[in-house]
């Protein structure tokens, strides 16, 4: 019943004015905002995170005043195909996808005078997209790892690596590029090792390398307004929403009622039946443990600082 209750408000706001705000533009659309020049009323954000963090409910928290837009995965075939060049270092020029983010950027600023650009896909580029955009604030996503991986696990991530014979996830044509382009694997000695793993320790694998991956690009930016964002910490909490309301500036604050409902406007929540940690095996968790102790130990130490 609350997996009904759940779709039917979702499909409601598809057809909502917020939902309307978020519809991808077309390059000729973009286009039209070449010229607009962001002033000092205008703020733009950018949210990175390793996805299954909240991003989409993050994003839509923005998205329900009238002063912010926010989005996230707008253009995700592009986004993906940003994560696939980027973690790969590939010899490929992306100034084609850092002027659609800039011109998506302009769009919003002069339509809802801020902007909000969240997408798990941009988790390689934080310092090149930062230096690229200049944003004013940028946010660092995070999520308990356990519910993380059990959320990945769920959607289905490396539920079927047996064709996989190199250093790039195969060109699968049975599904789309998005998820070929988004589903990275080692590109170097540890390979091999990670083909052996259990889905629980390639998925641990995943949201290791890309939480190190932020973290290290966060430490280098300067002059930027920089938040670490624990879901944990923020999920339905009325009284931190009143903080971000008044550090961002929201109009048409929500009423307690109406935060609750944001979960109804995220697509991206889990419905299916998870598989949890207290199943796992022995094997997975001790994978689960060494790995992200090994590559990304810092979370724990990570407090959201809003």
């Amino acid at each position: 019943m609350k997996t009904l209750i759940y779709k039917i408000k979702n499909k409601i706001y598809r057809f909502s004015r917020e939902a309307k705000k978020l519809e991808r533009p077309s390059f000729k659309q973009l286009s039209h905002f070449t010229n607009f020049q962001k002033n000092s009323k205008n703020k733009l954000a950018l949210s990175f995170g390793a996805g299954r963090c909240g991003q989409n409910w993050f994003a839509k928290i923005f998205n329900s005043h009238t002063n912010w837009i926010g989005s996230c995965e707008r253009f995700s075939d592009f986004e993906s195909f940003y994560r696939y060049v980027t973690y790969y270092n590939l010899p490929i020029d992306k100034e084609g996808i850092f002027k659609l983010f800039l011109l998506a950027s302009k769009m919003d600023m002069a339509r809802f005078q801020n902007t909000l650009i969240a997408s798990p896909y941009l988790s390689f580029g934080v310092e090149e997209l930062s230096k690229k955009l200049e944003p004013d604030y940028i946010f660092f996503n995070l999520r308990d790892p356990i519910k993380s991986i059990e959320s990945f696990y769920t959607k289905g991530w490396y539920s079927d690596t047996n064709h996989y014979t190199g250093n790039s996830p195969l060109i699968d044509s049975s599904v789309n590029l998005k998820r070929v382009f988004s589903r990275i694997i080692p590109n170097g000695y540890y390979y091999s090792e990670w083909k052996k793993l259990t889905r629980i320790g390639k998925i641990t694998w995943f949201w290791s390398t890309i939480n190190k991956s932020i973290y290290k690009d966060f430490k280098k930016i300067e002059k930027v307004q920089k938040f670490f964002i624990k879901l944990e910490d923020i999920d339905q909490n009325y009284e931190f929403y009143l903080k971000m309301s008044e550090k961002f500036k929201f109009e048409n604050i929500m009423s307690k009622k109406e935060f609750f409902n944001v979960i109804n406007k995220a697509p991206n929540k889990s419905l299916k039946d998870k598989y949890e940690f207290k199943n796992w095996t022995a094997l997975e968790k001790n994978e689960f443990e060494k790995i992200k102790n090994s590559i990304f130990p810092s979370y724990e130490n990570i407090q959201t600082n809003i």
